[in-house]
């Protein structure tokens, strides 16, 4: 019996490592992006226990719409040739192009199971959905839940506010962010302003609309707009905002100054704006210890800023990563299964998402990361005195809504913003007038929507 049982258990194991012989043969994923993010963390991460699996990785840029144009033209002519990217990533302004078209596989065909996807923070799988067929067609790696950040010796200064309870109070809806705005106005006679401009709050305000641009082929503007410019107007009209705008030198100065108490941003504006504008000197090169040495020598803000959740849950950003429909369909079942772990591995693995998270301090999409990051007292940040700034993200990430976002978003919230928001805070041009032109662009340029 014992000889039959060792033969039965050497026949398995050749199998299993026949088998294995089989899935390890060598692969080759494409991998298009438009930066190196991705790739930096393929070699960091998943090159070294994928050994069989070769990445090509090409870049494209954004500028100029580079990356996109080189997207449509190969799956137009070519999707299932070998040049073609078997994977690929989708930035926020252009994710619901493509996860709207055909040119992306549906998960669900590469394998991925509604149980594997649960962790996944619901916002960006929303975002990550057609809303053509509701087919999940791309995932993140991260979230970019957004959140209320504001100088705390400010606060405290000018409207005796101690703690982020405190200041999440004064706050916490629009109409307490605006009296708020007039209090730090009035205290610091002019001196400091809420924000920099009122295009810094779109992106949170646009989250509290419970429709997006455009539903069933026509344009909708959701009531809640009608608000946010009214509250655009007063920002202008009362000087209750420095009259800039984003990635302007005002925009940057109110970082490292006293010009400015609060900026909406998302987890990659504290990482990647606030962080290394805080000083006269300071760049995105410098590590912590550096950044915090120059603000001291030259007067910056490093330690001086905290979180709250804010008005509204929101989001602002990301990066998904997508399949090529066409590869897929002609793939064999070791490259499919190539392709779903490469997505499964930087998505969904809590290993790797869990290393990630705690190397670069960036807040992953998946909640079950999230939640024992904060089982183990989250990541307090020096920058932020010490703050836990995982937990407020924490809040926001499953506030924020991503099933208003439309493939549309990208022009027509600039169509909105050049020609109602600036115009009517300005006082050039009567809302209706405003309304009109608004309206007037959109049929220019989407000349398929119903627009009344």
């Amino acid at each position: 019996m014992k000889k039959i049982v060792s033969l039965v258990l050497a026949v398995m194991m050749l199998c299993g490592m026949m088998s294995f012989a089989g899935a390890e043969e060598t692969i080759t994923l494409n991998v298009w992006s438009f930066t190196n993010e991705l790739q930096g963390m393929i070699e960091k991460y998943y090159a070294p226990s994928h050994p069989n699996v070769k990445i090509n990785y090409v870049i494209y840029p954004t500028d100029g719409g580079e990356y996109t144009s080189k997207v449509d033209a190969i799956m137009a002519a070519a999707a299932a040739s070998d040049e073609a990217p078997d994977i690929f990533t989708l930035e926020a302004a252009f994710v619901k192009k493509y996860v709207n078209s055909d040119v992306t596989a549906n998960l669900a065909d590469l394998g991925f199971t509604e149980e594997e996807l649960a962790p996944a923070i619901p916002v960006m799988k929303q975002i990550g959905t057609s809303n053509i067929n509701g087919q999940l067609k791309g995932l993140s790696w991260q979230a970019t839940p957004g959140a209320l950040m504001y100088r705390a010796s400010l606060a405290e200064k000018y409207l005796g506010v101690t703690t982020p309870e405190e200041m999440q109070a004064k706050v916490a809806d629009w109409d307490l962010f605006m009296e708020t705005a007039q209090e730090l106005y009035d205290a610091s006679e002019g001196a400091t302003k809420m924000v920099v401009g009122a295009g810094d709050i779109w992106n949170a305000y646009q989250y509290s609309r419970t429709q997006g641009w455009v539903v069933d082929g026509k344009l909708v503007i959701d009531p809640v707009l009608y608000d946010y410019l009214d509250l655009t107007k007063v920002l202008e009209e009362d000087d209750l905002s420095n009259k800039g705008g984003a990635w302007t030198e005002t925009w940057f100065n109110g970082m490292k100054t006293d010009s400015t108490l609060c900026f909406l941003l998302p987890t990659w504006g504290l990482h990647y704006t606030l962080k290394p504008n805080c000083g006269q000197g300071t760049n995105d090169t410098m590590d912590d210890a550096t950044l915090k040495a120059t603000c001291e020598a030259n007067g910056g803000t490093y330690g001086d800023w905290r979180m709250v959740a804010g008005p509204v849950g929101y989001s602002w950003g990301g990066t998904w990563i997508g399949a090529n429909a066409a590869k897929v369909a002609a793939a064999t079942d070791a490259e499919k299964a190539a392709m779903k772990e490469f997505i499964s591995f930087f998505t969904l693995s809590e290993e790797f998402l869990y290393a990630y998270a705690k190397d670069s301090g960036d807040f992953v999409g998946n909640n079950d990361v999230v939640n024992k990051i904060l089982a183990e007292g989250g990541t307090p940040n020096p920058f932020l005195g010490g703050q836990d700034h995982y937990s407020i993200f924490a809040e926001a990430a499953n506030l924020a809504n991503g099933a208003i976002m439309t493939d549309y978003d990208e022009k027509i919230n600039s169509l909105w913003s050049d020609y109602v928001t600036t115009p009517y805070s300005k006082g050039e041009k009567d809302l209706d007038t405003c309304i009109a032109d608004f309206k007037a662009q959109v049929a220019a340029q989407f000349p398929e929507l119903v627009i009344e």
